[in-house]
């Protein structure tokens, strides 16, 4: 985290905060992507592994007790994961964070028996960001999807609008 103290004019030359996964390994990616919104911070991590399923991929919720100023060490909240997640999934390729929402994109995940049709998954705060679930609200898929679409290699939400690319939209 890099804070500019005269509204953006400046900024510091190393970070006034470090991030770090809870439970990170290495080989996690962790910070491949990185969105915030207020006080919370989301970061991606497409490579973490989630118990058996190599690659499956996580998002991580940081909450500053002062709208950004600080970031204490033990500011993560949540570790955020697909329900449905499997090796392979990238979970957390991209990530954006609007208020209370978080998306998160997936592109690599099997949809319907499509190898890398992709997903993006929505994570809803139920208390204005204090608490997350662990796993999503909703999760995303296009209509069209095929094998190779790659849908969730990026992703933009703010307020009720989601946007999310697909990078092999028409290649199947």
């Amino acid at each position: 985290v890099f804070r500019s103290s005269d509204g953006g004019t400046t900024w510091p030359s190393s970070e006034t905060q470090k991030l770090t996964a809870s439970d990170g390994a290495s080989v996690d990616w962790f910070g491949n992507s990185v969105s915030f919104s207020g006080n919370i911070s989301l970061v991606g991590a497409r490579r973490a592994d989630i118990g058996s399923n190599s690659y499956q991929g996580a998002a991580y919720i940081f909450r500053s007790p002062d709208g950004g100023a600080t970031w204490p060490s033990s500011s993560e909240t949540q570790k955020l994961t697909a329900s449905d997640g499997a090796a392979g999934d990238a979970l957390g390729w991209s990530v954006s964070i609007s208020g209370n929402v978080a998306l998160v994109g997936a592109n690599a995940a099997d949809v319907g028996g499509n190898s890398n049709q992709g997903a993006a998954y929505i994570f809803r705060s139920p208390d204005g960001g204090t608490t997350w679930p662990s796993s999503e609200t909703q999760k995303l898929t296009a209509s069209d999807g095929n094998t190779g679409y790659f849908l969730g290699r990026s992703v933009s939400i703010s307020r009720d609008v989601a946007l999310v690319g697909a990078s092999g939209q028409g290649a199947a």
